[in-house]
């Protein structure tokens, strides 16, 4: 059977990433790899229902970080449980919107969770179920700003933050990809949408062992 790969998009707000996912599905869609789409929190029914409580405009601000990391650790159960593994072992390709890395910056290096708590859920949780290559759309936090107000204002508690809070997300995932140079690859989020496209396109062609066309 085909292997399975696993991709994930990491990034503050406004990085494009959801931008970036549809381009890289059509790619790999048109040579004719069969691709599931997902994000996180979410991806199965329940999970959605805890992302819209985690991103409540209301409620979300109130939820302790410690919180916080659990509701995303039961999303993320059940979406590793009943898509992530089910896609790979039948040799799909998966592409998920934010994942683990995300939990160790907002959670963990934002709002300083215990490291052994979060190493814990992860090791529960997550076992194995790594990304085979994670790209790390990088913007600067003033350009996040300009993106957050371009499409139309703050939609949820993280578009309302400050430049600052921005700044240190970004610090955040950079220091990840830094760390972790096998799997992650940081790509520069402000530079032209198919430049960006074509360079994860190629990325992620050598992974699966292919010739660039």
């Amino acid at each position: 059977m085909t292997k399975g790969y696993f991709i994930t998009l990491e990034g503050g707000e406004g990085a494009g990433k959801t931008t970036q996912i549809e381009h890289l599905r059509e790619a790999l869609i048109q040579e004719g790899h069969s691709v599931v789409v997902t994000r996180e929190p979410g991806g199965t029914p329940a999970a959605e229902t805890l992302r819209d409580l985690l991103s409540h405009e209301e409620f979300g601000p109130e939820w302790t970080p410690d919180a916080q990391a659990l509701l995303v650790y039961a999303a993320r159960s059940m979406h590793i449980a009943d898509i992530i593994k089910p896609a790979l072992a039948q040799g799909r390709i998966v592409i998920c919107d934010r994942y683990v890395d995300s939990t160790r910056v907002y959670q963990g290096e934002v709002q300083h969770i215990n490291p052994f708590f979060l190493q814990a859920l992860e090791v529960q949780i997550i076992d194995d179920v790594m990304p085979d290559i994670t790209f790390v759309l990088d913007i600067p936090s003033e350009e996040t700003i300009k993106r957050i107000e371009e499409r139309g204002g703050a939609k949820d508690h993280y578009d309302k933050a400050s430049a600052a809070f921005h700044e240190k997300i970004r610090q955040g995932f950079l220091n990840i990809a830094e760390h972790e140079t096998e799997r992650c690859h940081i790509i520069n989020a402000v530079q032209d949408e198919m430049k960006i496209a074509q360079e994860m396109r190629k990325k992620v062609i050598e992974l699966m062992g292919g010739a660039d066309a």
